[in-house]
């Protein structure tokens, strides 16, 4: 029941203000005020979104990188309302940040330590220079860090062909299909990428332990 509880309070708000929202004011607009153009009815559609992500922001009382996107998505969003740019930019306003961070996952993978070792760290450990300290030091482990790599692979291949997909949607679909479809592949995407990494790192977890308690029996048992 807990599941279905925390199930249901995660899609509900994305289902309402992530899409239908901005797919009913984009209708009314475009319905009621014949003369509105495409980029004003779209930058209108994304009040309600913006709206939504700054109250989150807000709560949390710290910008992480689910907060990150919101704002950056939102930025994207203002700028092309006052540039009169395509609307396709507004579109994809969101995808352009999830691209970018899919790309950064990629290329951090040449770096000394992964993008998801420190979005991991930053949800595990917060701001608590203790747990940050404990956190640091699972690289040190050749498991922890071959973890890491992974999720990062993962993870930017997700980001990355969400841009993709959400792209292909713009030059395919109209627009108040985007409107509504648009948030349900992308919550989809990000949703199908948390599911798979805490399954995916509670089995290494798992594995790790019998690993290890293989090894305490081994050191324990007496020698021959």
């Amino acid at each position: 029941m807990a599941d279905k509880g925390f199930s249901l309070r995660s899609v509900a708000p994305m289902l309402v203000f992530d899409a239908a929202l901005p797919w009913l004011t984009y209708t009314l607009l475009k319905a009621q005020v014949p003369d509105i153009s495409e980029v004003h009815a779209l930058g209108a559609s994304a009040v309600g979104p913006a709206v939504y992500g700054l109250y989150g922001v807000i709560i949390k009382r710290h910008i992480d990188i689910i907060g990150s996107v919101v704002l950056a998505g939102i930025a994207v969003s203002i700028l092309a309302l006052f540039v009169g740019g395509d609307p396709k930019v507004i579109l994809v306003r969101e995808s352009f940040v999830t691209g970018a961070l899919g790309a950064v996952c990629l290329l951090s993978l040449l770096g000394p330590k992964p993008l998801m070792f420190y979005v991991g760290r930053q949800f595990t450990a917060g701001q608590d220079p203790e747990e940050i300290a404990k956190f640091d030091a699972l690289w040190q482990r050749p498991g922890a860090r071959r973890v890491f790599r992974i999720l990062t692979v993962v993870w930017g291949v997700g980001w990355v062909g969400e841009f993709g997909l959400r792209v292909l949607m713009v030059q395919l679909l109209t627009v108040p299909q985007v409107l509504a479809i648009g948030p349900l592949v992308f919550n989809g995407i990000t949703f199908a990428l948390i599911a798979w990494t805490v399954a995916w790192t509670r089995r290494r977890r798992k594995l790790g332990e019998q690993a290890m308690a293989a090894e305490a029996a081994a050191e324990a048992r007496p020698q021959a």
